[in-house]
């Protein structure tokens, strides 16, 4: 088993063990390309280039922004980061890549996707509460939200040592065969995140001095950028955490390059595909373009919900991992969550799908006397519990499913108010 704790930052994208293999594969192959078809030469060609585009992105983006502690993390769109990368000096980088993150679902999605860690689901109603803290301009929030999750989380995912972040040194972050590995990456970032400060300072900060914040002798980080990078930080943080769990895994044999094309062209049509996608929305009923998956489910969770129907309520909870919760755990949970809520009657208005798996059902619903207007969120999801596009297999499952994410003070309708 290889030492997770022994691994040295990377100099460039190009030194992650997969990328070295990869180019190994393909320099073989480009050296028998006389045996290989016109179609797959092309092919070939098409993944040379985009391997150099993917790396050279990784080692400009650290360069600009590597000593203002940001990370590249695997969550992030590359068709985006083109335009952050190609500006000219770190200043308009910074401030390319700080829209990037405010642009509608670029945090939401990754935050979803966090499901999949154990330790980290306990914290999944506190994240979601920073993140409206964060769209709303409360930056202070949500840093000292984001903060506390990635210590806690730290310290969960070993239970031998509980460890938390706070309390790793820089050379245990180095991320194995991940681009947060990168020498200007996450063990570089953690170097001022445990930086000592002992003496109070009112000057403004803009970068994520945990200690100093935590400390209270840092008081002026209620900005944008501090908040950004705290997500930011989250993400490269749970990219660290995937890589060690990774690094564990039995070595599994090498792929063929037959293999590798016909991964690639999986990604690329699907990229494509992302490419292509449109935000749209239509009244229930109403629709002939688009299917209808969204409206149903919202029909059947909240006709199960009027009927106090437990286990088909339960049913429609989503939980991001393989092996779902039992038929009747899903139903005590959802009797937990819903039996002091009578809802007694419902209306669905409109279903908006904003990403490719996310949709939002926009809901009129009469509970304990008080009318709300509000929204359902449902992700859909393929039979492993990882995200599914519209076009894929999969089912939609309500996220976030507790009532208090939607029948919030906010979403009551005041008598007389139209």
């Amino acid at each position: 088993m290889t030492d997770t704790r022994r691994v040295r930052p990377y100099g460039s994208a190009r030194d992650l063990p997969s990328i070295r293999e990869m180019e190994q594969q393909m320099a073989a192959l480009k050296a028998l390309g006389f045996l290989l078809r016109k179609h797959q030469r092309q092919q070939l060609r098409d993944l040379r280039r985009e391997h150099n585009h993917i790396t050279t992105m990784v080692d400009t983006f650290y360069a600009l922004l590597g000593e203002r502690n940001w990370v590249f993390t695997s969550d992030l769109n590359l068709r985006a980061l083109e335009h952050v990368v190609s500006a000219d000096d770190a200043v308009t980088a910074e401030k390319r890549l700080i829209e990037y993150y405010k642009t509608a679902t670029r945090i939401e999605f990754p935050l979803r996707r966090l499901l999949r860690f154990e330790a980290m689901r306990p914290r999944l109603p506190l994240l979601q509460n920073a993140l409206d803290d964060y769209e709303n301009g409360r930056y202070y929030s949500t840093i000292l939200v984001l903060l506390s999750a990635m210590d806690g989380f730290v310290n969960d995912l070993e239970t031998a040592t509980r460890q938390g972040l706070h309390a790793r040194p820089a050379e245990d972050m180095v991320a194995w065969d991940s681009v947060a590995g990168h020498h200007m990456g996450l063990s570089h970032a953690h170097q001022s995140f445990v930086k000592g400060f002992y003496k109070t300072d009112t000057a403004e900060i803009t970068d994520l001095f945990r200690n100093g914040i935590m400390h209270g002798t840092l008081v002026n980080f209620d900005n944008d950028v501090v908040a950004t990078k705290a997500w930011n930080r989250l993400f490269a943080v749970a990219d660290w955490a995937e890589a060690r769990e990774r690094q564990t895994r039995p070595v599994e044999p090498t792929p063929t390059m037959r293999e590798l094309i016909g991964r690639w062209k999986i990604v690329q049509d699907q990229r494509a595909k992302i490419e292509k996608w449109h935000a749209y929305q239509y009244e229930p009923g109403t629709s002939t373009d688009h299917p209808s998956e969204v409206a149903t489910a919202s029909a059947d969770f909240l006709t199960r919900w009027q009927k106090q129907q437990w286990g088909p309520v339960g049913a429609h909870f989503m939980e991001l991992r393989l092996n779902r919760s039992s038929v009747g755990r899903l139903a005590e949970e959802a009797k937990d969550l819903y039996k002091g809520l009578s809802l007694t009657a419902w209306t669905i208005i409109r279903v908006r799908h904003v990403a490719a798996a996310v949709a939002h059902a926009d809901v009129e619903l009469v509970v304990n006397g008080n009318t709300y207007r509000t929204d359902l969120r449902w992700v859909r999801v393929d039979e492993t519990g990882d995200t599914a596009s519209e076009w894929q297999p999969g089912r939609w499952l309500l996220s976030m499913y507790g009532p208090s994410n939607f029948l919030t003070p906010e979403a009551i309708v005041t008598p007389g108010f139209n």
